[in-house]
């Protein structure tokens, strides 16, 4: 293991630190390795043995501050559930709301041929009603197409909504 996948490691293992602490650590270990370069005592073995996991001061750092983060996370948790659900709940249910509506009308519009259809076997059937169902049809198709293309940006911000809403209980 070389310096930089050590360094990269060791990174990855202190996530739950705030960035100043973590950027501290990885100095500190990164100048610990230059003085023993220094010192001429780094070799394979060095590298090998020097194990991350087994340093407890790093260990009690991390639970000392992930106890402290969970606690902030709590209060995000919570400060955010009252949020959304006073904020953004009822635009929420408008939106998703008008988009059902607009799918179920592109669907009745696509239907409306057959519906003349059977007015011709009832009886009173006109040629307008006929043209003005073919006309329907394909609004409907189109507003079918369109509807397709507004769930999957509606996906997306949904998405993007709740990656951030995490990233803010979790502190990044």
């Amino acid at each position: 293991m070389n310096k930089d996948q050590m360094l990269q490691e060791l990174e990855d293992r202190l996530k739950g630190l705030p960035a100043d602490d973590r950027q501290k650590l990885i100095e500190l270990y990164e100048d610990l390795i230059d003085v023993a370069k220094e010192n001429r005592n780094v070799n394979s073995s060095f590298m090998e043995s020097v194990e991350l996991e087994d340093n407890s001061e790093v260990s009690h750092l991390v639970e000392k501050k992930s106890y402290r983060n969970s606690g902030r996370m709590i209060l995000a948790l919570v400060s955010l559930i009252l949020f959304n659900s006073i904020f953004v709940l009822g635009p929420a249910i408008a939106v998703i709301s008008i988009y059902f509506s607009l799918w179920i009308m592109s669907f009745c519009f696509v239907v409306s041929p057959l519906l003349v259809v059977t007015q011709v076997f009832v009886g009173g059937f006109t040629s307008l009603e006929f043209f003005i169902s073919i006309l329907l049809c394909g609004i409907g198709t189109l507003l079918g197409v369109g509807m397709i293309k507004a769930g999957k940006g509606l996906y997306k911000v949904f998405a993007m909504y709740v990656n951030w809403n995490l990233g803010l209980i979790k502190g990044e």
